[in-house]
């Protein structure tokens, strides 16, 4: 089970109403992913907080008094003369309407339709923005962090940036050389702050090869690991579940 599909299904654990076999899919995600766990005990936190709220009860004789006020609003209704407008809007309804209703269901498929394409629409212009970002650069000249987080625009908020001139993208990349040691990964919580810094916060599946979390760790640390939250457009201190995996390459024809 994923963290979104977790954070999906929180409110239903938390209620105690999910099948047995959907509780035990969360039990066993909450117990490896601390960002999931940290969410959940947030989430009982405020439960618990409106559940302290003491119950309005309406007024014994509310339903009597909104009974009365309306015989009052019918009966003064009643009393009033009619006007000339209401008796030409009487002729005219049974000879309008058959047009009308026509017309406004017309508009209202209209409007649906327009509501349904408008995802398509935004998807369409911010395609041909990432592809009008993508032409301008040379192949030749090396990322800078503008660009890159540019690119990234759609993603950013949930998903920080690497910083593509910094130590750890250039880790990352090295991961993935031919004739790289053996296949290791790990999946590691970071803390990223708004300067682009991030930190090591917990470890959730250590790496068989201990040199890979050490190396990780020193790459965190020696520069800003990735830009700065104004380039994202992202909130100033975030975590992000890192999974880092280490694959060896035996063909360089891709």
């Amino acid at each position: 089970m994923t963290c979104e599909d977790t954070s999906q299904s929180l409110s239903l654990y938390i209620d105690d109403v999910l099948t047995l076999p959907a509780r035990v899919a969360i039990d066993e995600h909450l117990n490896k992913c601390p960002v999931c766990r940290t969410h959940m005990i947030e989430l009982r936190t405020v439960v618990r907080g409106l559940n302290r709220f003491p119950r309005i009860v309406p007024p014994a004789d509310l339903s009597e008094a909104i009974s009365d006020a309306l015989m009052i609003e019918a009966a003064a209704v009643r009393q009033t003369p009619e006007s000339t407008f209401v008796r030409f809007a009487r002729w005219l309804e049974p000879h309008l309407m058959p047009y009308a209703v026509g017309s406004f269901a017309s508009v209202i498929l209209f409007a649906m339709m327009l509501v349904g394409l408008r995802p398509h629409f935004i998807a369409l212009r911010e395609a041909a923005n990432m592809s009008a970002s993508f032409a301008r650069p040379s192949i030749y000249e090396p990322v800078n962090q503008a660009d890159y987080a540019a690119s990234r625009a759609p993603f950013a908020e949930q998903s920080p940036s690497l910083n593509p001139s910094g130590a750890l993208a250039a880790l990352t990349r090295s991961y993935s050389h031919p004739h790289a040691e053996e296949a290791d990964d790990m999946v590691v919580v970071t803390t990223v702050f708004s300067n682009g810094a991030a930190s090591l916060s917990d470890v959730v599946q250590p790496p068989r090869d201990r040199r890979m979390l050490d190396e990780f760790e020193i790459a965190l640390r020696q520069d800003a690991a990735f830009v700065p939250a104004s380039m994202d457009r992202r909130p100033e201190t975030m975590r992000v579940v890192f999974a880092v995996q280490k694959v060896d390459v035996t063909d360089r024809n891709f």
